[in-house]
C-alpha cells in the first residue's frame, strides 16, 4: 500500500478548536496496521454513500483530483484545505452530539482525526481513510524525550471509515466500511452521511431468526430444557444490550453453560453452528439491537391441559427455576410456576 496524502487534526469540541498537527514518523506504519485491522475485523459494517454530493465525499474526490488527477500540480495548501474542512465538520458534529448526550452524563471521546488517500497495489484501487483515534504524547523509554505518536493497541481505534473509489474515471464513491466502538450514530449518519447496507432492524430480526431456527433444529427435541434456557438467555441478551456484539453474545451464553441434557460435544457443535450464522445467513456481527422487532418471535404458547395454556411473552430470568415440572408418587404430573402476583396466587389457593 502507498500512502499518497495525509493529515492529522486534534479535535477539541469543548474549546471548539481544531488543530492541525505535524505528522510523526509513526504515521505510515500506524495507518497500514489500521487498514489491516479494518479489513479483517468482523465488527466492521458495510455502508453506502447517501449521495455523491455530501461534504466528505466531495472533499475526498477533490483531494484525489488535486494529488493524482488532472489538477495534480496544485499547491499543498489547497489540498490541506480539504482535510481541514473535514476536520471542522467533525468538530461541529461532535459539538451537536455532545449536547444531546450531556444530560446522560456521557462524553464524546476526545482524540484526533486521521485522514489519508491510499493506493492499494494488490487490488489496484484507491481508498480514502478517516479514523478517530487516541493521539497523544508519551515518553520514549530509549532517550526519555517527550514525543507524539500513536498507540498500536486496537482499543484506541475508536471510529474509522474506508471510502472506496469505485471508478476513478467518474470518481464515484459508493461503498464504505465503517467501524465504531459505540452505539452513537453521529460518526456514520451525521459526519460521514452514509447509510447502512443492512439496517439495525434487519440485523436484529435476521440474527434472532437464525439463532431460533438453529436451536429448534438442533436442541429442541433432544434437550428441551437446554433449549428453553438457552433461548431465553438469547432473548435476554437481545433485550438487555443496546449494542450487540454477536460473537461475545455466543461466548457469554454458551462459554460457561452447564447443560442438563446436551453432551459436551453437542454443546460445542451448537456453538460452532451459531458462530457461523452471520456469514451463512448474511447479517452483521455487530449492530444496535432493536428488541421490538423480535417481540412476535419471542412469544411461546405451551398446552398444559384441556382449556389451560401457558403463554410466555418475554425473556424470563432463570427460567429453569421459574417453571418446573414435578411428578408425584401416583404418576400425576404438574407444573410448578413461581409467581410474584399476589392476586393470581390467592386465586389458586
Amino acid at each position: 500500500m502507498q500512502i499518497i496524502s495525509k493529515s492529522i487534526h486534534v479535535i477539541n469540541y469543548n474549546e471548539e478548536l481544531v488543530s492541525s498537527r505535524v505528522i510523526p514518523d509513526s504515521f505510515d506504519a500506524y495507518v497500514m496496521q489500521l487498514i489491516r485491522h479494518i479489513n479483517s475485523n468482523t465488527f466492521v459494517r458495510n455502508y453506502k454513500a447517501r449521495s455523491q454530493a455530501t461534504q466528505i465525499i466531495i472533499n475526498a474526490k477533490e483531494i484525489y483530483r488535486k494529488v493524482i488527477g488532472e489538477d495534480s500540480e496544485i499547491e499543498h495548501s489547497i489540498i490541506q484545505g480539504y482535510f481541514d474542512d473535514n476536520a471542522d465538520r467533525l468538530m461541529r458534529k461532535e459539538i451537536e452530539a455532545q449536547r444531546k448526550i450531556a444530560r446522560l452524563n456521557r462524553n464524546i471521546q476526545k482524540g484526533s482525526l486521521l485522514q489519508s488517500l491510499i493506493y492499494n497495489s494488490e487490488t489496484e484501487e484507491y481508498v480514502f481513510l478517516l479514523a478517530k483515534v487516541e493521539h497523544g504524547g508519551f515518553v520514549d523509554e530509549t532517550d526519555f524525550n517527550f514525543k507524539t505518536g500513536f498507540s498500536s493497541d486496537k482499543k484506541d481505534i475508536w471510529k474509522s471509515c474506508l471510502l472506496y473509489f469505485d471508478d476513478v474515471t467518474e470518481l464515484n464513491i459508493n461503498n464504505a466500511k465503517v467501524y465504531s466502538n459505540t452505539v452513537a450514530k453521529y460518526w456514520s449518519n451525521d459526519f460521514l452521511e452514509l447509510d447502512e447496507m443492512i439496517t439495525d432492524e434487519t440485523n436484529t430480526l435476521q440474527a434472532f431468526k437464525a439463532i431460533d431456527e438453529t436451536l429448534a433444529r438442533n436442541v429442541k427435541k433432544v434437550a428441551p430444557k437446554d433449549y428453553m434456557v438457552i433461548r431465553h438467555s438469547v432473548i435476554a441478551y437481545f433485550k438487555g444490550n443496546e449494542h450487540l456484539d454477536y460473537n461475545s453474545m455466543v461466548e457469554g451464553i454458551l462459554g460457561t453453560y452447564q447443560p442438563t441434557d446436551l453432551s459436551n460435544d453437542e454443546l460445542l457443535n451448537l456453538k460452532d453452528k451459531l458462530t457461523a450464522l452471520p456469514e451463512k445467513r448474511k447479517f452483521d456481527s455487530q449492530f444496535n439491537s432493536v428488541p421490538s422487532v423480535i417481540d412476535p418471535k419471542v412469544k411461546k404458547i405451551y398446552k398444559v391441559n384441556n382449556g389451560i395454556e401457558i403463554k410466555i411473552t418475554d425473556s424470563i430470568e432463570d427460567i429453569e427455576h421459574a417453571i418446573k415440572s414435578v411428578e408425584d408418587q401416583d404418576g400425576n404430573r404438574y407444573l410448578k410456576i413461581k409467581t410474584n402476583n399476589d392476586e393470581t396466587f390467592d386465586f389458586f389457593k
